[in-house]
């Protein structure tokens, strides 16, 4: 019993002497100034920054403002609270149930068309449209210039 006493009366001044997670802090993050609602475009001065503590995980969160200029938020992000990675995308180029134009390029071939988004999508992501004479689904990636690629 002596050995514990002696052993606890030691590791008290380390205690005392470390300081607590929230004097330490941890990473600081970019917070939302405002509310920010779903497809609201993020831009550099709707952002503020704040400290996490310790016990926050940072790696779930967008850590640089960079990341998130120009994006848009796929939920309501509240403001003064760190943004999850899930939250923001790129910004939609293709809305759903609007005409999309389709191209198909194969060497010195290119053959453009007209389709039915079937889905939303931003830049690189692949989405399905309908072909509205032949009712055929056709999939492609979407292209900066508002285009659906089909391989």
């Amino acid at each position: 019993m002596k050995g514990v006493m002696i052993t606890a009366a030691l590791a008290a001044p380390i205690f005392l002497a470390t300081p607590s997670q929230a004097e330490q802090g941890g990473r600081v993050v970019p917070v939302p100034k405002r509310a920010l609602y779903p497809g609201d475009v993020i831009t550099e001065d709707m952002l503020s920054s704040k400290q996490l503590s310790e016990s926050e995980n940072a790696g779930s969160f967008v850590t640089e403002a960079s990341g998130l200029i120009g994006k848009t938020s796929r939920r309501t992000l509240l403001p003064g609270l760190p943004i999850p990675k899930v939250a923001i995308r790129e910004p939609v180029v293709v809305r759903q149930g609007k005409a999309v134009s389709l191209v198909y390029e194969s060497g010195t071939v290119r053959i453009t068309g007209v389709a039915m988004a079937l889905q939303s999508g931003s830049v690189g992501e692949t989405i399905s449209a309908r072909n509205p004479d032949s009712g055929v689904v056709i999939h492609g990636v979407v292209a900066a210039d508002g285009s659906v690629r089909v391989n």
